[in-house]
């Protein structure tokens, strides 16, 4: 199994940009998220800082007419294997330690190869609840696996529109462990208004502390065992 050094070289883990989703027609084979893939790399210095624990994180904002994306990508490294990785992705229950502001999440559904999970999110001053179709991508022969999600249009929704991906990239720590790098890419269009103006900035930056939860998360697991 590669080096993070070789896996920040060859996954675009290098920069895969976001294109808002209502650019896109969502079919049964394209959800309407699409990653196009610009063919930048990760630093040498970013390498390093993934290997010292921190996460990279790089803002993105769409306008659109009257609909606004904030999000962004991040990567980091979570000491783990990709099948821990997934089995923390697929289990609906830590949502509520991994997604930020998550009050409640469960499993409403299953629809074809999409899973189907109701979330409501907030605090004391605001709060909003919608649900996320979830797709499982086949593993790639190098053992990367990937999770896309985005808002089902279909059912209530608090939000305009969200939508992102999860991707595992396996590789071998210096001493012979698993370790994953993680790459995580989100964004939302939390609609027009006082929520918008007032809370932006705090939505995106509450978006890109997923890796940091997941992570935290993960390890608070493996202590456990």
């Amino acid at each position: 199994m590669r080096s993070l050094s070789r896996v920040v070289g060859v996954v675009v883990a290098g920069l895969f940009a976001l294109a808002p989703a209502a650019s896109f027609a969502a079919t049964s084979a394209d959800p309407g998220i699409v990653d196009v893939e610009r063919r930048e790399r990760l630093s040498a210095e970013e390498a390093r800082r993934l290997e010292r624990g921190e996460t990279i994180a790089r803002d993105q904002t769409w306008e659109r007419g009257d609909s606004r994306y904030v999000g962004g990508l991040t990567y980091t490294v979570v000491d783990t294997s990709v099948a821990e990785l997934t089995s923390v992705i697929e289990d609906v229950s830590a949502y509520r330690r991994v997604l930020p502001r998550t009050k409640q999440a469960r499993l409403v559904g299953v629809d074809g190869p999409d899973r189907l999970v109701e979330v409501v999110q907030g605090n004391a001053l605001v709060e909003a609840s919608y649900t996320l179709r979830i797709r499982t991508e086949a593993a790639a022969p190098s053992g990367r696996r990937e999770f896309r999600f985005w808002l089902d249009p279909s059912r209530p929704h608090g939000i305009d529109d969200a939508w992102g991906f999860f991707r595992l990239e396996p590789f071998i720590g210096h001493h012979g462990e698993p370790r994953v790098l993680l790459t995580y890419g989100v964004v939302v269009d939390i609609g027009s208004g006082i929520v918008r103006d007032l809370f932006e900035e705090r939505i995106r930056s509450a978006l890109l502390s997923v890796p940091q939860l997941v992570r935290r998360y993960v390890a608070e697991v493996r202590r456990t065992y």
